[in-house]
């Protein structure tokens, strides 16, 4: 990002954190870079998803987990 210069990853960027997926305490969260930056996803193993173009209805449905 910084030697191309193209500002695909910025703060208002969304993006979807994961962790402990398939666990009884797993733990997703959709919000901007800057948002996902302040949650604390606890122990290990996390993951980050940089969603492409989305679908109308995949947005929604990541709007609907934003404000769960």
């Amino acid at each position: 990002e910084e030697r191309k210069k193209e500002n695909v990853i910025h703060d208002k960027l969304l993006v979807i954190g994961c962790a402990r997926l398939g666990s009884a305490d797993s733990m997703i969260k959709v919000g901007t870079i800057k948002e996902i930056k302040q949650v604390d996803f606890g122990s290990a193993p996390h993951c980050l998803i940089i969603p492409g173009k989305l679908h109308f209805v995949e947005e929604e449905m990541l709007n609907l987990l934003k404000n769960s």
